[in-house]
């Protein structure tokens, strides 16, 4: 995963942070999650991505954009054979901090990078990966 913060909290009166995510293909993401204190969007910019919001589960592609709102349960995954690319926004603004935190882990630690809890939790388990045989 490759990640570069374009748009700060600090930038922005802790309004808004974007956050440019690239995922290799197949790759899973987060655990179902949500955010107490901010809402999160998705705007696809090249590739598929597959989002779970609440109970609806999508795939969507470039121009498509997905929204989870505080508090609601949310993940995604590239379930394709191909790389993504997408904007992450988080208003307000805070949450960007994980993400510094994310792209400073060195590749190949296992140790996992856990966001505050007072930004976010999980509360289920990933989508995962790589689509299975026959989906």
């Amino acid at each position: 995963m490759s990640i570069q913060v374009h748009l700060r909290g600090d930038d922005t009166d802790g309004h808004l942070a974007v956050i440019e995510l690239v995922m290799a293909a197949g790759e899973g993401g987060p655990p179902l999650h949500l955010h107490p204190k901010h809402g999160e969007g998705f705007y696809v910019l090249e590739g598929e991505v597959t989002f779970q919001v609440g109970d609806e589960l999508v795939t969507v592609g470039p121009r498509a954009f997905a929204f989870a709102a505080a508090g609601t349960p949310h993940a995604l995954a590239n379930r394709t054979d191909r790389g993504a690319r997408m904007l992450v926004l988080c208003a307000p603004a805070g949450f960007e901090e994980y993400f510094d935190r994310l792209a400073a882990a060195r590749p190949g630690d296992s140790t996992p990078v856990l966001p505050d809890p007072a930004y976010a939790f999980a509360v289920g388990p990933p989508i995962g990966g790589a689509r299975p045989e026959g989906v």
